[in-house]
C-alpha cells in the first residue's frame, strides 16, 4: 500500500529553511524584537501560519509530545521555531508538509541608484540594517512580495551574493544590495526561476 501525505487543511502557510545561511540569521537576528530566541546558523527553521487558534494549539500538543527541545515563539496563530536536531525536523516536516508551499516571488522590481556623496552614504547608513554604503556606490533596490516567507528567499539569495553586498532587508517586500549591473542580473536571473 502506497502511503500518502495529508496536508492538514488548517495550515495556511509553512515556509522551511533546511539549513538557516549566516545572512539570513544575521538579518533575523537584527530584528530580535520579532522572535524570543536567536537565530542560529545551520539550523533548520520554520515559520508555519495556522488558520485558527485551535489549529495551533493542536500543532503545539503534537510538537511537545515528540519530545520538541528546539526554540520555538508563538505570535497569534503563526509559530516560529529553530532545531538543529534532524528527527525533530523530520518528525515537524512531516506534519506540516512544507512542499505543499513552495517559494513564490511576485512584483519583483529592482532599480540602481549611486550613493551621491558622503551626506548620502551617511544617510543610508543610519537609515539601513546592513553592510555601509560609501560615496560613489550603486545601490540595486528590490522590492518584491514573497510567500510563503521573504526570509526564504534571502536564504535562498545567499547562494548567489556576499552578506556584504546586503546593505539593507526588510522582510515585508524590501532589500538594497550593493551590486554592479552583471551583478543585479545574475540577481535578478537567479530570482526568476521563483516568479
Amino acid at each position: 500500500m502506497t502511503a500518502t501525505k495529508n496536508i492538514d487543511k488548517t495550515i495556511t502557510s509553512t515556509s522551511y529553511i533546511p539549513k538557516l545561511a549566516a545572512h539570513t540569521a544575521t538579518f533575523m537576528a537584527a530584528r530580535s524584537k520579532e522572535r524570543t530566541f536567536l537565530p542560529a546558523t545551520g539550523s533548520h527553521w520554520w515559520l508555519v501560519s495556522f488558520s485558527n487558534p485551535i489549529s495551533t494549539e493542536k500543532f503545539l500538543a503534537h510538537l511537545f509530545s515528540i519530545g520538541f527541545y528546539g526554540d520555538i515563539d508563538v505570535r497569534g496563530n503563526e509559530v516560529e521555531l529553530q532545531t538543529k536536531h534532524q528527527a525533530e525536523a523530520t518528525m515537524i516536516n512531516a506534519y506540516c508538509s512544507p512542499e505543499a508551499f513552495p517559494i513564490t516571488i511576485t512584483n519583483l522590481a529592482a532599480e540602481s541608484i549611486y550613493v551621491a556623496n558622503d551626506s548620502h552614504a551617511l544617510l543610508c547608513n543610519q537609515r539601513n540594517n546592513g553592510a555601509l554604503s560609501y560615496a560613489g556606490e550603486r545601490l540595486v533596490h528590490m522590492q518584491f512580495s514573497v510567500t510563503p516567507s521573504s526570509w526564504a528567499m534571502l536564504n535562498v539569495l545567499s547562494q548567489v551574493i556576499s552578506i556584504h553586498a546586503i546593505v539593507h532587508f526588510d522582510p515585508n517586500g524590501y532589500m538594497v544590495l550593493k551590486a554592479s549591473k552583471d551583478e543585479e542580473q545574475r540577481i535578478i536571473h537567479h530570482l526568476e526561476s521563483y516568479l
